[in-house]
């Protein structure tokens, strides 16, 4: 993993693999990527939120780590000081000169409040150095050293959308499907064999969502994901699997839009027939950036239920 910062130094070696960045500085006692340096929170919420269920969902705080961010350095006084003694004269690794900070001699006799420089690590990038060291040059070029007084906020930059979504759809569960069905027999709910059971989900929610969002130094930044049920799987031991386009209809007369399993074999001794449920949805997003609705780049794959239905078979004497 490489790490790019904003370094006093020409280079600011890091865990070995270090690269210093954009003209500024970065105190040496910084935190390191694992240590929190990279890190933000992030809030979720939502009807899909883990921990919510039946459509009540809720809010919760994950951290997650990010491309780029900001960590802190010197104080107002500690950075006036290197400055002074020359530290603003040499030159980055690109021959960029090292300017010091715009309007830094104000804070000269602050050492209370600090600086904060930028911190870029390649973990989000997997292999594609280039991809990292094109993103963290541009992300250098935008957000220059920021000074926060004693008690006030780090900043924390712009996160993209795409981070956001995938902290959403990381959070996002949809209920484990149960089953109701008819018909049931008087007393012990049975259905019969050889006969069409009708089944439906016990829950009738078709959307969940999840939203993810940090306050960021430009405001809110959010992304949505939106979980649509599409269809249903039906299956079990002695009865042809079924597939539902939705999640079943409940029984009543005249109902339509049913989702029927037949079963072939009644349950052995008097126990019950495990029937597996499987639902599909159609997930996608969007940002606050970008309204644009589109796929997520991964489909949820919810866990099956199983629900015990008694199947028995109904003698009829011969007249």
């Amino acid at each position: 993993m490489l790490i790019r910062r904003l370094a006093i130094l020409t280079t600011l070696a890091v865990a070995g693999l270090a690269t210093a960045a954009q003209p500024a500085f970065a105190d040496r006692t910084t935190p390191t990527p694992g240590a929190g340096g990279n890190t933000i929170s992030i809030t979720v919420t939502g009807t899909g939120v883990r921990g919510g269920s039946g459509g009540q969902g809720g809010t919760r705080t994950v951290s997650k780590p990010v491309p780029c961010t900001y960590i802190q350095s010197l104080t107002g006084k500690g950075y006036y000081e290197w400055v002074k003694n020359g530290g603003a004269m040499g030159r980055g690794p690109d021959g960029d000169p090292i300017d010091p900070y715009p309007g830094y001699e104000k804070y000269k006799d602050d050492d209370k409040g600090h600086w904060y420089g930028g911190m870029c690590s390649s973990a989000s990038f997997g292999d594609d150095l280039d991809a990292f060291f094109k993103y963290s040059d541009a992300w250098f070029a935008e957000h220059r050293g920021v000074y926060v007084p004693a008690g006030g906020t780090p900043p924390i930059p712009p996160v993209p959308p795409e981070i956001l979504r995938n902290v959403a759809f990381d959070e996002l569960t949809v209920p484990q499907p149960r089953l109701d069905w008819n018909p049931k027999h008087q007393g012990d709910a049975a259905t019969l064999v050889n006969l069409d059971t009708w089944v439906w989900l016990t829950d009738r929610t078709t959307n969940y969502y999840v939203e993810a969002s940090v306050n960021s130094m430009v405001g809110r930044i959010s992304a949505r994901v939106d979980a649509d049920l599409s269809g249903m799987t039906v299956s079990a031991p002695n009865a042809h699997t079924v597939t539902c386009p939705d999640g079943g209809v409940p029984y009543a007369p005249g109902a339509t839009g049913q989702c029927a399993i037949t079963f072939h074999k009644a349950s052995p001794g008097r126990g019950t027939s495990p029937v597996t449920a499987r639902t599909t949805w159609n997930t996608t997003w969007f940002s606050s950036q970008d309204p644009t609705r589109r796929p997520t780049p991964e489909q949820l794959d919810p866990a099956a239920g199983t629900t015990n239905i008694r199947v028995i078979e109904v003698q009829v004497p011969n007249r």
